[in-house]
């Protein structure tokens, strides 16, 4: 049986509501499939160029902006999905929900007027859906993945993306460490629903309790993971959850502290 999702919230200590899963161990001798999500985990944008493009359209604007968008749209995310997915609903406009907040933030941080957001944000969101913007990987991604092919451990990919994820990873040269890309535009199915998780167990041929999941979005990643029975790592490089009791990493780097001596 995977983790129980509680039924209490704590506080932060900083007056924003903290949903969390009770607490439970990722190292284990069993691992044998490691599964990623793909944006602002394996693969960054480059929100400087957004930035740039904003600011020559009249709005100043640094990466910092994107950051605190990014912030704040998984706070409000994490705050209306968690009670949801403690009553077993999974509703079908999650990342609808998400962009809107991160891009109506960001609206707020650039001080646009109310007759310019609508344009502001169809542009800053078209430029989101434009796959070569996702082309920034991190050094230790790449290394990181080697050593754990090379340690024998299943490795696939669960993205709530547009039907492009497998592509994307092919043009940052990523493809090549994974057995298996589940994008959900593609399987019609998306993260925190545990159908999507199940899929990619089946296919990697492991039960919920040998795999981890590593995501950079606490409710549908992690709790989407736990719904599955599968354990959970945030990686969290923007501050976003500076309180949460699931195992937290700020670089893929720092995976390997969660993880086993693997002996296959």
């Amino acid at each position: 049986m995977g983790p129980r999702l509680r039924e209490d919230e704590e506080s932060s200590g900083e007056g924003r509501t903290v949903f969390s899963l009770t607490r439970f161990k990722v190292m284990t001798d069993t691992l044998r499939a490691i599964f990623f999500d793909a944006g602002n985990t394996l693969i960054y944008p480059r929100v400087e160029e957004l930035a740039k493009d904003l600011t020559e359209q009249g709005y100043p604007a640094t990466a910092e902006d994107f950051f605190a968008a990014e912030r704040e749209g998984k706070a409000r995310l994490d705050e209306w999905l968690w009670p949801k997915i403690r009553q077993g609903q999974v509703p079908r406009t999650i990342d609808t929900f998400y962009w809107r907040e991160y891009l109506l933030t960001l609206m707020e941080r650039i001080r646009a007027p109310e007759a310019e957001r609508v344009r502001l944000m169809l542009r800053v969101a078209e430029g989101f859906r434009d796959i070569t913007l996702w082309s920034r990987v991190l050094p230790e991604v790449p290394e990181v993945l080697a050593e754990l092919r090379r340690e024998g451990y299943y490795l696939g990919v669960i993205s709530n993306s547009i039907g492009t994820m497998e592509k994307q990873l092919g043009r940052v040269e990523l493809r090549q460490y994974f057995e298996a890309v589940f994008d959900s535009a593609l399987v019609g199915v998306e993260k925190p629903n545990p159908e999507i998780f199940h899929l990619a167990l089946g296919r990697a041929g492991v039960q919920g309790s040998e795999a981890l999941f590593v995501g950079d979005t606490y409710s549908t990643d992690v709790g989407g993971a736990a719904l599955a029975g599968i354990r959970g790592v945030l990686i969290d490089r923007v501050g976003a959850y500076p309180h949460v009791d699931c195992p937290r990493i700020t670089s893929l780097a720092e995976l390997r502290e969660f993880l086993p001596p693997h002996t296959r």
